[in-house]
C-alpha cells in the first residue's frame, strides 16, 4: 500500500465542509506513491511517523522525517510520500483554523517549541513528463484525475505558508 491506499480513518469530530473539527488517521504503507499525488482541500495534515522514514515531496520541495519528528502539510498543497520499506504514521487532519505556535508569554524564548526549530523543505523540483494521477480530498471524499506532467515542477516560491518539519528533541518542557 502507498500513503493514499494505506490511510485508515480512526475517528472524526466535526465537519470538513463546515471547516470545523478534526480527524485522526493511521497510515500503513510499504511502497512509494510514484506517479501519484494527494491534495487535501479539507484540512492541513500533521503527520507523525511511528516506524520507518518518510520522504515527502511537495510543490515547495522535499522533507524527510522519521520517528521523533512531525510534519505539517498545509491545506491545498500537492504532495507524495515515498518510503524504502514498511512504515507506519499517525495523521491528524485539522479542518479548522491553521495550526500556529502559541505566544510564549512569561516562559520567554527558552520554553516549549521555538519557531526557529521548524524546518522548511529543501528546494527541489521534478521535470518529468507523462501521466500523473492527482487524488484530491474534498468534502471527505477522494476525487481522481490525471495530468500530463508532474505537479512538483515549481522552481521557486515565496511566502510563509509552507510545509515544515519539527524534531521533538528540540521541545523544551518546563
Amino acid at each position: 500500500l502507498d500513503f493514499i491506499d494505506g490511510l485508515r480513518t480512526m475517528v472524526v469530530n466535526g465537519d470538513a465542509d463546515a471547516q470545523s473539527g478534526m480527524a485522526a488517521h493511521l497510515v500503513l504503507m510499504n511502497r512509494p506513491m510514484d506517479r501519484r499525488a494527494l491534495v487535501n482541500a479539507d484540512g492541513e495534515m500533521l503527520i507523525v511517523p511511528q516506524q520507518g522514514r518518510l520522504r515527502v515531496t511537495t510543490e515547495l520541495g522535499r522533507l524527510d522525517a522519521g520517528p521523533g519528528e512531525v510534519l505539517l502539510l498545509p491545506r491545498g498543497l500537492a504532495f507524495k510520500v515515498d518510503v524504502d520499506g514498511p512504515a507506519i504514521a499517525y495523521v491528524c487532519e485539522n479542518y479548522g483554523a491553521p495550526f500556529r505556535l502559541p505566544e510564549l508569554g512569561p516562559i520567554g524564548s527558552n520554553g516549549l517549541a521555538n519557531a526557529r526549530d521548524f524546518e522548511a523543505p529543501h528546494a527541489a523540483y521534478e521535470s518529468e513528463v507523462g501521466r500523473y494521477e492527482i487524488v484530491k480530498k474534498f468534502g471527505g471524499r477522494l476525487w481522481h484525475t490525471t495530468q500530463s506532467h508532474t505537479p512538483f515542477d515549481v522552481v521557486a516560491w515565496h511566502g510563509n505558508l509552507v510545509p515544515c518539519r519539527y524534531d521533538t528533541k528540540h521541545f523544551m518542557t518546563i
